[in-house]
């Protein structure tokens, strides 16, 4: 029993049909699948998707540089009543901050008010939160901290940090998930934190359409993948694949309680 934690069904990448890609997941033991938002409009995707299909739950939110030139407090109001009107909407993210060179993406400033304000969402509807991390570490675990009273919790998804980084989200009660990108010959830094994370505390996830396994790089990631990364942890960590996926799957329900 498999469940992708974290995908995008409605990406522009696939030319297959949103039913063909949770057919395909659930033909290859996939029984659960979270479909991610990242914009206002990518989230009406999400809900569209998860009343459709039994097997889909989501989470919504803005991601760091969509929604630009709209005024946050609109797109706060609106993710707001996106997520209240729909039970089986059951996180905020991804949403977080991404430090990267794209010259057209929001200002740094402006990317921590709106993660911010996406944090007091979170508290406020009492869901968890699936933090984006592209070179923001301390800005987001400060933040992260000044919530943590109001029992905030949540996961690091895509991680891609050191284990001495990893202690840190772990320490404030968070959780991390892993993608294909374990597979990958050139990120064996990661394997420490495969290795390392406490049993309870780990999910895993395709990022699908990105990051496909090793063995399918240069193809479009699917939800059905999500074993191999599964079978990667079990490798690791010398436990079997049947393990890791019954481990990874409680992880999941347990962070996000919406999931029946």
């Amino acid at each position: 029993m498999l469940i992708d934690s974290h995908c995008h069904l409605t990406h522009k990448k696939y030319a297959k049909s949103v039913q063909d890609l949770v057919s395909g997941a659930v033909s290859e033991g996939v029984t659960k699948i979270i479909d991610i938002g990242t914009s206002i409009k990518e989230n009406a995707h999400v809900i569209h998707n998860i009343v459709e299909f039994d097997e889909v739950y989501g989470a919504l939110a803005i991601y760091p540089h969509d929604d630009i030139g709209v005024e946050p407090g609109r797109l706060i109001e609106s993710l707001r009543q996106q997520v209240v009107e729909n039970k089986k909407i059951i996180g905020i993210g991804e949403c977080g901050i991404d430090i990267s060179s794209w010259e057209h993406g929001r200002a740094v400033e402006e990317q921590k008010f709106l993660f911010e304000e996406q944090l007091k969402l979170a508290v406020e509807l009492n869901l968890p939160v699936v933090i984006h991390n592209r070179g923001g570490d301390e800005i987001i675990l400060n933040l992260i901290k000044k919530y943590l009273s109001k029992d905030l919790t949540g996961v690091f998804h895509c991680f891609a940090s050191e284990w001495e980084f990893a202690k840190k989200v772990l320490d404030l009660g968070f959780h991390i998930s892993f993608t294909g990108m374990i597979t990958y010959p050139s990120n064996k830094r990661l394997l420490e934190s495969v290795k390392k994370v406490p049993q309870d505390r780990f999910l895993i996830e395709t990022d699908a359409p990105y990051l496909p396994p090793q063995d399918m790089r240069g193809s479009v990631n699917e939800p059905k993948n999500v074993k191999y990364v599964a079978m990667k942890i079990a490798e690791v960590r010398g436990e079997s694949f049947e393990n890791i996926s019954e481990l990874s799957y409680s992880n999941t329900c347990a962070l996000f309680k919406g999931i029946i």
